[in-house]
């Protein structure tokens, strides 16, 4: 596609849902429509204003958006699960698919009346309603995207020896991922529409409500307006999932962009410079600081956004001003680059990389004062220090990267500031329990910097940047990686067995195999391709191990309530 073609593509997109905006506005208009049940959408606006103002458009849009998220991860975490297992073990298959087809089968609002008995009124019903209909879709998908994988994949690993929990995570789980996410994809749009539903018939508030409500007084512009934000709702979650696709299967950012506004090849270099799949290291750590606090009694979902949107706008400023400095001293080799490397590329200048990080910076300061306002001063104690270090990583007159204090700086600021930081945002207080859970987050982040610089210690020594890799050498490097590693297990074991953190935290060992496996690697491979590898699959880890953490915390945070 030429880049003419995709900036009229880009434009195009905007103008179809604008003329239907016009075309709907000039019919009410000229009477053509009635007026009272269709009115102009140029009259919504002081109706909206109206919501927006009293705060009821806010609290109904955050409390169905909270009871649709909770639902879907309880249900689709166990039900992906489940459908690998069902994909890749016949008996089970045979066992469970009748029941899964069946259950799935009943129309949900069918179940209501059941649901409400065993759970009751209150938010539980809601959020077991999204998890019942959400879970057997993901099942019965899951199932059909493992059973789609061509069976010679399977053949060649069993060959190879490998043991069935290695099939399923090096053939069924890859090969089956782009049909997950698409089954995912589905399943998150379906919980919007369930839980619609279910609040128009028993809740006192919500998006649902909000239009079953105005639709029983006659309210009619109210009606339009919830339905106008059910519908961005959708639009915004399908977006989040591209996110997440983006992130889960990187590999398929070139074939495809699947955002549903095609995005002209320049803004997707602006995009990929602040590279977005390094974003995860940020945001694992506010959902187990925001769901520690919650499995405590306190959550607020508003702050949970704002936190995610300053930490993340933070972490990709802190990309590019890096990508900037490194450029300046020489220390990118182009052997190292990933998909980021736009300055070495010819893609970007460095000038306009580091204006567009200090604009990033810029931002998330705005939000960060908007949160200090909101929650009280000592927000700032959390955010004005990260936002130093952000920049000093790379920048300054002594960079904090070059000399062998970067990953002390990590350690810190992407594990106890981040989870102590987002505990205090939603309790306004700081715990002991808050601090201890952020260091195995803390350490698996160290990790994933500790195996960037056990590839780069020849380049960076040539180009005098002082990692500690490069000052305790290559042996103790990866000794401090095994150690960074294994470490977060034993912290998170010893806080779980000390009854600070649920039991069910002990759920996130189920990756300590893949940490052992990670362990094997650095300990024989020295070559670029390995060690890049080993950096990819350590960011993935920390992903795994904290989503699972998140997971827990958010369940037990539920059944706590």
């Amino acid at each position: 596609m030429t880049p003419t073609r995709r900036w009229f593509t880009f434009i195009l997109a905007f103008m179809g849902p604008l003329l239907v905006l016009l075309i709907w506005e000039a019919l009410s208009r000229a009477a053509v429509i009635n007026p009272i049940f269709f009115p102009p959408p140029s009259s919504l606006e002081g109706t909206t204003r109206e919501l927006i103002r009293s705060g009821q458009l806010w609290d109904d849009t955050r409390i169905s958006m909270v009871r649709i998220l909770t639902g879907f991860v309880v249900a689709a975490v166990p039900g992906v699960a489940l459908g690998l297992l069902m994909g890749l073990w016949w008996p089970l298959r045979a066992l469970l698919n009748p029941i899964a087809a069946a259950l799935f089968a009943v129309p949900k609002i069918a179940i209501l009346p059941l649901v409400i008995l065993v759970f009751g009124l209150d938010e539980d019903s809601k959020i077991a309603m999204v998890a019942i209909s959400v879970f057997f879709l993901v099942v019965i998908n899951t199932t059909a995207a493992v059973m789609a994988v061509d069976r010679a994949y399977f053949d060649v690993a069993r060959n190879a020896g490998a043991p069935w929990h290695k099939q399923l995570t090096t053939v069924a789980l890859p090969g089956a991922l782009p049909a997950i996410f698409s089954g995912l994809r589905l399943a998150l749009g379906f919980s919007l529409l369930v839980i619609v539903g279910t609040e128009f018939l028993s809740a006192g508030e919500g998006i649902g409500y909000l239009i079953w409500n105005s639709y029983q007084i006659l309210a009619i512009e109210k009606m339009y307006v919830g339905l106008i934000v059910t519908a961005l709702l959708g639009w915004l979650l399908s977006l989040v999932m591209d996110a997440l696709e983006r992130i889960a299967m990187p590999w398929r950012v070139e074939q495809s962009t699947r955002l549903h506004v095609p995005v002209p090849e320049s803004v997707y270099n602006w995009y990929m410079a602040t590279r977005p799949f390094s974003f995860t290291a940020s945001i694992v750590p506010v959902l187990v600081g925001t769901l520690l606090a919650a499995y405590e009694g306190e959550f607020d979902f508003l702050m949970l956004l704002l936190v995610i949107i300053a930490t993340v706008l933070v972490h990709a400023g802190s990309n590019l001003v890096n990508d900037y400095y490194d450029h300046v001293k020489g220390a990118d080799a182009p052997h190292q680059l990933g998909r980021g490397g736009m300055i070495q590329r010819g893609l970007i200048s460095p000038r306009a990389i580091l204006i567009f990080g200090f604009a990033l910076f810029a931002i998330a300061t705005a939000i960060g004062f908007y949160i200090v306002y909101l929650v009280g001063w000592p927000v700032l104690l959390f955010a004005l220090p990260s936002l130093a270090a952000a920049y000093l990583y790379t920048g300054g007159p002594k960079p904090l990267g070059y000399v062998a204090l970067g990953e002390v700086t990590v350690f810190i600021f992407m594990g106890p500031v981040i989870v102590a930081g987002s505990y205090y945002v939603q309790t306004g207080a700081v715990s002991w329990t808050a601090v201890l859970l952020s260091l195995p987050i803390g350490l698996l982040v160290t990790a994933i910097l500790q195996a960037n610089n056990i590839r780069d210690i020849e380049d960076d020594a040539a180009a005098n940047k002082r990692t500690l890799a490069t000052f305790i050498g290559h042996r103790w490097a990866v000794r401090e990686y095994v150690v960074l590693l294994l470490g977060s297990y034993a912290v998170l074991g010893a806080l779980t067995i000390g009854g600070l953190i649920p039991l069910g935290a002990l759920l996130v060992f189920l990756t300590l195999p893949k940490a052992i496996e990670l362990v094997r690697v650095v300990r024989t491979r020295t070559s670029a391709p390995a060690l890049n590898l080993l950096l990819r699959k350590t960011a993935g880890l920390h992903l795994q191990f904290g989503g699972l953490l998140a997971a827990v915390l958010l369940v037990a945070a539920v059944f706590a309530a």
